[in-house]
């Protein structure tokens, strides 16, 4: 008896890699696919690249002061520096993170007048964002140097693993760079697998699937596998452009993990209820807008009616957006993500019951 369970488990094995392989090589046709990690990755690049096509005017330097003091009068005076003075522990985050350019922040204690008064060498606790770490170092010298000129003293800048973290919300880069992984990720099971199920059909490749040894099981199987590899493929490229800014590589999984079970989830449904790709066209736009537009609703915090602001986080999508804004900052509450994460699988859990019920009743 169990050497027979064992047989049927790798028959079934079998024929599920069969059908995932031919699907996978199918896939390969449509240029669509090749079009969207382009275009993600372009979108996660460019901004990276703007440091380097335009000049800094002058030398950003964020201090983080808890009381008046003289220095920053003192270094306002130096024309190669920009002082930007914050009062609270999330500006100062948010001034280091949220900028174009590689910064590095002043931490100056409430005593410092006083230490300055003292004369001699002085030391300063500096800062930088956790996801410019590797690119500072060269600011270190710069920064004593000017440092050492404004003061008329010796000035050495302690820099060694003092990282800050992105806050939740307000830092532009972080958000546009979770939705468009959310975006990309969810267009490729949108498009690539109902593409499957319309090209099987009309070759009739599907009923002969139903026929042979597969059964439903393993060809929706199939189906799921190969949409999955081609969206683990472009969260490999896409968070190999952005490996710096991630945090938690944990929630990398899981969210990549999530967002591929729900797109195709999607994209099984609308490839098993219809046809051809015209007939989902409207359907596909009014999906996209509607799933893309609740997360820019919910990161740029617009303010809208008390009905729509209880829908929004049981949307799949905000939910994806905000388990991917969780990957590159210092918090990540278990409870969010678990609830995120519930949200998603139910979701989807009845959109694969909906793929099984339809293809059984075509099957009769």
């Amino acid at each position: 008896m169990f050497k027979k369970n064992v047989e049927r488990i790798r028959d079934s094995l079998v024929v599920v890699w069969t059908i995932t392989a031919k699907d996978i090589i199918d896939a390969l046709r449509h240029r669509l696919v090749i079009s969207l990690i382009i275009m993600g990755s372009i979108m996660l690049v460019l901004p990276r690249l703007l440091p380097y096509i335009f000049e800094q005017p002058a030398l950003i330097l964020p201090v983080f002061t808890t009381g008046e003091t003289q220095l920053v009068d003192r270094l306002q005076e130096d024309p190669a520096l920009s002082v930007l003075q914050v009062r609270s522990e999330e500006e100062f985050r948010l001034a280091l993170c949220s900028s174009l350019y590689p910064l590095v922040g002043l931490r100056i204690p409430a005593n410092f007048d006083q230490v300055l008064a003292a004369g001699g060498p002085m030391e300063f606790q500096g800062a930088t964002c956790w996801n410019r770490r590797f690119q500072v170092g060269g600011l270190k010298g710069k920064l004593e140097a000017l440092l050492s000129q404004s003061l008329d003293r010796p000035v050495t800048l302690q820099l060694d693993r003092n990282f800050v973290y992105s806050p939740s919300q307000g830092v532009f880069l972080i958000s546009m760079a979770a939705v468009n992984l959310v975006v990309v990720i969810l267009m490729i099971g949108f498009v690539l697998v109902p593409n499957l199920f319309f090209e099987e059909k009309q070759t009739r490749t599907l009923q002969a699937l139903l026929v042979s040894p597969a059964n439903i099981s393993q060809v929706v199987t199939g189906k799921v596998f190969a949409g999955l590899f081609y969206i683990l493929v472009t969260a490999a490229v896409m968070f190999a452009i952005s490996w710096m800014d991630v945090v938690h590589w944990g929630v990398v999984v899981v969210f990549v993990a999530a967002g591929g079970i729900f797109s195709v989830a999607v994209g099984l449904v609308l490839g098993s209820f219809y046809e051809k790709p015209q007939d989902t066209a409207g359907l596909m736009t009014v999906l996209s807008v509607v799933l893309i537009g609740a997360i820019l609703v919910k990161m740029i915090g617009m303010k809208s009616p008390p009905l729509v602001e209880g829908i929004l986080p049981w949307v799949p999508s905000v939910a994806l957006a905000e388990l991917c804004r969780s990957v590159f900052t210092e918090s990540v509450p278990q409870a969010l993500i678990a609830s995120n994460v519930g949200i998603i699988l139910v979701v989807s859990l009845v959109l694969y019951a909906l793929v099984v019920w339809k293809i059984r009743r075509s099957d009769r």
